[in-house]
């Protein structure tokens, strides 16, 4: 037999031995980790200083998206923006000066006073990116991508957009009670996020936002359940941990 016959009999065999041993591995089948975004809305409030506490012990990145009034309220108020401001690990973006007063439809009936509301907000809090999550909507304007979530807002998210914001929505909520207790366990926000990355069901596969309320970790037992939820992600080795600047264009 020829010699490069030889050889071509010996590739085709171990081919066929890898394929019936299942040893086999397909080019390009490794699952990439998806990017976790952690953000927390309408801080500073009860609850800002024990995030900030357990985001400097575990040592990841989150982004806070803040609200004006809430910093002016009193000095504690402002005392936990200024840990925000001092903690590597957090960035900081816009969440309106007012929160609309919680009166949403009012709020977004008129853009111009809605987007004059961000923008104080914006120079306020010296923030540096222009980067924004409406009050009260999910929605997302974001290099020409967009999304709405069905109600007002989409005018002011427009007008935001045409002034060179990036506009933020989420992909998965932490929901809570009135009383800012968590509704979903840990598990289930485990579990919800692994399964979002499995499916690529996102804004943008491979890349999750999850929204996060700072009221929600006012005690101690809640303080633990975001340390849970960090510690859990962590030790999966599934996912890397990220700001909100850093989404993908």
């Amino acid at each position: 037999m020829h010699a490069l016959s030889k050889i071509i009999l010996v590739g085709v065999l171990v081919g066929l031995n890898a394929c019936l041993s299942g040893t086999s591995q397909p080019q390009g089948t490794a699952q990439k980790k998806c990017t976790i975004y952690l953000t927390f809305d309408d801080g500073p409030l009860n609850g800002s200083e024990n995030i900030d506490s357990v985001i400097l012990a575990e040592k990841i990145k989150i982004s806070v998206f803040l609200v004006g009034a809430h910093v002016e309220a009193n000095r504690r108020m402002d005392t936990y923006f200024k840990y925000y401001e001092e903690n590597p690990y957090i960035d900081e973006y816009n969440h309106s000066y007012s929160h609309a007063y919680n009166h949403y439809e009012k709020f977004y009936s008129n853009p111009q006073t809605t987007i004059a509301d961000i923008l104080k907000n914006q120079q306020l809090l010296k923030l540096h990116y222009k980067i924004v999550r409406l009050p009260g909507r999910n929605m997302w304007r974001l290099n020409g991508k967009k999304r709405d979530d069905g109600i007002s807002g989409a005018s002011t998210a427009d007008g935001l957009a045409a002034k060179g914001y990036k506009v933020i929505g989420w992909d998965l909520e932490w929901q809570h009670h009135p009383d800012g207790r968590p509704v979903q366990t840990v598990t289930a926000m485990f579990d919800e996020i692994a399964q979002r990355c499995k499916t690529g069901n996102t804004f943008t596969q491979g890349n999750i936002v999850l929204l996060i309320h700072d009221e929600m970790f006012q005690t101690k037992w809640e303080e633990s359940a975001l340390k849970q939820l960090v510690d859990r992600l962590k030790a999966s080795g599934d996912y890397t941990f990220e700001q909100i600047r850093f989404y993908p264009q």
